[in-house]
């Protein structure tokens, strides 16, 4: 046990690294066991729990972390990559380039952080779920501003545009891309012999997504193909725990009634802050990260309206 993720043992050679909440490690990770060689997919938030990942890794697997692959360029995903100095670090071409075009200012984002933090302290929800998981959120970032002036950027060496397949001795991996949806630039990959997915933030495990930095529509088209071109028996989420094949289908879900509420909200010339005084749309208010719901719908509503302006 530590302070960052439970190992859970998802199937042979392969363990998802499941964040505990507030912890700072935010999003999830997974292990790989090729046989002659380890992957870790994603590096969560925190080189302190990276360095617990790698640790967990070569216990597992009984040998060194030869590939550490990303799955988007958001920080959640990739600020554990320097506890893998001796590691290969791979991921797709675009999202080595917008990290290679944004450089860490330390200064820039702590003033930043420390503006987004005050504003989660001073939210305030009447929904007991809600603030619970704004709590976790303030701790989160709370962890982040502390380690932030030690996180350092390292890009991937290798980087592909399509279709990437490793061949190990026991299994093969395949990482591919289908293009941006959750962010810009999104990879996932497929474990064909336990017939797993490791989504990265395209998938989560019944926790709401963060779509106000992507593309809801692209994203939805995007799930059509894993559901059409796999068979998934299970998923290794970005979030939240793992889950089914019938997570894709929630995932759509989501995104789709999202939409529709949010364009039925910005029609009815009532204000945003009537909408979300109704509190998180159903069934979804019984999932993780709910606070998350307010920004996504505040993002649509926002966009929605100023569409018609």
């Amino acid at each position: 046990m530590n302070n960052y993720f439970t190992l859970n043992r998802v199937a042979e050679g392969v363990w998802a690294a499941i964040v505990i909440p507030g912890s700072g490690a935010l999003g999830n990770a997974a292990i790989v066991d090729l046989g002659d060689m380890t992957i870790v997919i994603d590096t969560f938030c925190l080189p302190e729990a990276a360095n617990v990942l790698r640790q967990k890794a070569e216990e597992r697997t009984g040998k060194p972390v030869k590939y550490v692959a990303n799955t988007h360029f958001h920080g959640d995903h990739h600020f554990g990559n320097q506890s893998f100095t001796d590691s290969i670090i791979i991921s797709h071409a675009r999202t080595r380039e917008m990290l290679a075009q944004d450089p860490m200012d330390v200064e820039v984002w702590q003033k930043a952080l420390h503006k987004q933090l005050d504003e989660l302290k001073a939210f305030a929800s009447p929904d007991p779920r809600v603030q619970k998981a704004n709590g976790y959120e303030i701790l989160d970032k709370e962890h982040l501003i502390a380690a932030l002036p030690s996180i350092r950027t390292n890009l991937a060496s290798i980087t592909f545009s399509d279709q990437m397949v490793i061949q190990g001795a026991k299994r093969s991996i395949e990482m591919r891309s289908f293009g941006g949806g959750h962010s810009k630039s999104d990879s996932f990959i497929y474990v064909p012999d336990e017939k797993i997915l490791i989504a990265g933030d395209l998938v989560l495990g019944k926790a709401h997504p963060a779509i106000m930095y992507g593309d809801p529509v692209s994203w939805i088209s995007i799930i059509d193909r894993l559901q059409n071109e796999y068979e998934i028996k299970q998923v290794i989420p970005g979030h939240g725990n793992v889950v089914g094949m019938e997570s894709l289908q929630e995932m759509k879900d989501y995104l789709k009634d999202i939409q529709k509420y949010a364009k039925q909200a910005a029609a009815s010339g009532d204000s945003l802050e009537q909408w979300l005084q109704k509190g998180v749309l159903e069934p979804y208010d019984e999932w993780d990260m709910s606070h998350i719901y307010e920004w996504n719908f505040t993002w649509l509503f926002n966009q929605l309206k100023s569409n018609h302006t």
